[in-house]
């Protein structure tokens, strides 16, 4: 087995993970915060701890996506899909960044403030959305998977890596 298909297969488990953790979360735990606001939402500690959750497993994820991708990029056969799986996953990372983990933190902070009617709102709106950016997640994660399936180009073999003699 080669590097690069070490790299692409730690991918392919890390962005399993997210899109397994974020389906768990999205059925089991976000509709908890959201049933009787506000003091149905996570405490600010709770939202801390997602973020000590996510922020680990999504950087994991991007750093074996990219050394996949630097270590795949030479091969016409994988480099497409690994490209595509990248450029899926900066997309859920940039709508995580750009909405969903500040609303989340905004609603915690302020959602006594805001009043259960706007909480719940926001939280409903969230919650669906969500699911898009779970899409996204999951296309990354198949794609990334096809590209693990796909066998390296044959000309290409001789000068990848290998763990194992």
């Amino acid at each position: 087995m080669s590097y690069a298909d070490l790299a692409l297969g730690a991918s392919n488990v890390l962005l399993g993970g997210a899109v397994g953790a974020g389906v768990n979360q999205s059925l089991f735990t976000t509709p908890r915060w959201f049933s009787s606001p506000p003091g149905s939402l996570p405490d600010v500690d709770g939202a801390r701890s997602l973020r000590n959750f996510w922020a680990p497993l999504e950087a994991g994820s991007a750093l074996a996506l990219g050394t996949a991708w630097a270590l795949n990029r030479s091969d016409p056969r994988r480099r497409p899909l690994i490209s595509l799986a990248g450029g899926l996953f900066l997309g859920g990372f940039a709508v995580t960044a750009a909405y969903f983990a500040p609303e989340l933190f905004r609603l915690v902070r302020s959602g006594h403030q805001l009043g259960p009617s706007e909480v719940e709102r926001r939280g409903r709106r969230w919650q669906t959305l969500n699911w898009g950016r779970l899409a996204l997640m999951a296309a990354a994660s198949v794609v990334a998977a096809a590209a693990a399936h796909t066998r390296p180009s044959p000309s290409l073999r001789r000068f990848l890596p290998s763990v194992m003699h």
